[in-house]
């Protein structure tokens, strides 16, 4: 905590204490009550810490959520795009929750969704079932960030993009965002889902795995890959022998 801070800290105690305990005699007087708007003014403004929403923690949740919350299993194979699309809102909304965030649905220039701080914008998100081939890298890498500070040029912590592709097609995608986010003010977390055509799912599509990755100056920096599928995750309550 910055000395400013902390002295403050230590008057809005002893002022709050002289406030809800007073003497009959006495009342707060106009230091004590500057004092304590300030602080709270202070508090509220204060930025995440450095280590807080990072596009690691982002990957590591979503993957727990996208397992958890799952609208499928092997037998109940009827989930379609819609679905899909929905059960990203509610892990994106989860992922919010925990980090300590608010989730603002189709903001900042029709983002799919922006997760905010008390001091903003610190998190933009897309996701689109057809790839990475339209304008969402454009619309998240150049976001008109919100700030409670008009005048602050705070960044994001991280874009996020939720997307699915082939398998084969995998190489191609990275060669693509990484040529469309060269030169971007903030880093990407690409959560890639590669798939194969398919007639045993409603959505005609089956998942491989997930594939999370950092595009930011120094190039792309894998993070994680999992299976799509809760059932192929070995020695959760959700896995499947297959004999």
């Amino acid at each position: 905590m910055c000395p400013l801070a902390a002295h403050l800290t230590v008057s809005c105690g002893r002022a709050l204490d002289s406030i809800i305990t007073p003497p009959q005699e006495d009342i707060p007087d106009y230091n004590d009550i500057m004092i304590i708007a300030l602080l709270r003014e202070l508090l509220y403004i204060m930025a995440l810490p450095t280590g807080w929403a990072t596009p690691e923690d982002f990957a590591a949740l979503f993957q727990y959520f996208w397992h958890r919350d799952f609208p499928m299993d092997q037998m109940a194979t009827g989930a379609k795009r819609t679905d899909w699309t929905i059960h990203i809102g509610v892990v994106v909304r989860n992922i919010a929750d925990l980090m300590g965030l608010v989730t603002r649905f189709e903001r900042g220039g029709r983002k799919d969704a922006v997760l905010r701080s008390t001091e903003g914008d610190e998190v933009a998100i897309e996701w689109e079932w057809g790839g990475v081939w339209d304008n969402e890298l454009e619309k998240l890498k150049h976001h008109k960030v919100w700030s409670k500070d008009k005048g602050s040029g705070r960044l994001l912590k991280c874009a996020v993009f939720i997307t699915y592709t082939h398998t084969p097609n995998i190489g191609k995608v990275y060669d693509h965002v990484s040529e469309k986010w060269e030169d971007a003010p903030w880093p990407l977390l690409l959560i890639l889902i590669d798939l194969e055509e398919s007639r045993r799912f409603s959505s005609g599509k089956e998942f491989k795995n997930i594939h999370m990755s950092v595009f930011d100056s120094s190039g792309r920096r894998s993070l994680r890959v999992a299976p799509a599928f809760p059932w192929n995750v070995e020695g959760t309550r959700w896995y499947l022998q297959v004999s």
